[in-house]
């Protein structure tokens, strides 16, 4: 009979509060996958593990077996991302990534490549690097890595070769279109040159490497036009987090959380 006990390195994806006193976390672990625990009695004030139980926290926690959520036992932090914390913008674009990898895995299907993607996500967004260009980078690499990857270098619907002018953007189909083929459809969303050639530098660079891309605004906003279309109808559903970093983008100058 194995041990009741295991360790495992993880980072907080999201939390629920359960109970009097407790909480529900979901963790993203590097070798067992996303497992759900209840951390008891973690929201009293005498907690010494409350710092631990927060979301995008990395850890590695000692985690007892239990009959329906395994149970939190103790914790030893490996990263907490402090400067991420102290920026609007970052946070809610590490609330975003984490969101992305929630809907993207199911329930103790281990994946190390898509755990270190995340980890890589959020030490970029501690180190600075702009908030758009982490989350699309990310969209296009948890797609990837999901089987979900856009087509960029032929046409989705035809197969022929993109010509160098604008194209189209349908997820339907699964990503690029043609200008012939899109000519023929009552609707489908542009799909510019730079943008085109921004999504293929971003699917084929290390995070370092695409922290070189340059977003200006129009070009930032129709990325994230299309990535977040794609991934709609990809997960049939919206991501929430989408919500913040609208209002974040907005707002006039980067927002300090304190």
């Amino acid at each position: 009979m194995g041990s009741r006990t295991y360790r495992a390195e993880a980072i907080v994806l999201k939390t629920n509060d359960f109970a009097e006193a407790d909480r529900i976390l979901v963790l993203f672990t590097r070798h067992f996958g996303k497992v759900r625990v209840v951390a008891k009695g973690i929201r009293r004030a005498t907690s010494r593990m409350a710092g631990h139980a927060e979301p995008l926290t990395h850890a590695t926690y000692q985690l007892a077996r239990g009959r329906e959520l395994d149970v939190l036992t103790g914790a030893e932090a490996r990263a907490i991302y402090p400067d991420m914390r102290d920026d609007l913008a970052l946070i809610a674009a590490g609330w975003y990534v984490a969101e992305l990898v929630d809907r993207f895995t199911a329930d103790r299907v281990p994946s190390a490549p898509l755990f270190d993607l995340l980890e890589t996500a959020l030490r970029a967004l501690d180190a600075g690097i702009a908030a758009p260009v982490v989350c699309r980078w990310f969209d296009l690499h948890v797609l990837d890595r999901s089987g979900f990857r856009p087509e960029l270098g032929v046409c989705a619907h035809c197969r022929a070769a993109l010509g160098e002018q604008t194209n189209a953007w349908e997820p339907a189909v699964g990503g690029a279109m043609c200008a012939s083929c899109a000519a023929k459809q009552s609707y489908v969303a542009p799909l510019t040159v730079r943008a085109l050639k921004s999504l293929r530098y971003l699917l084929v660079s290390d995070l370092a490497a695409a922290a070189r891309l340059r977003l200006d605004a129009p070009l930032t906003h129709e990325l994230d036009r299309h990535l977040r279309a794609f991934l709609r109808y990809v997960l049939d559903r919206d991501i929430s987090s989408t919500r913040l970093l609208d209002e974040v983008r907005d707002l006039p100058r980067p927002a300090r959380v304190s």
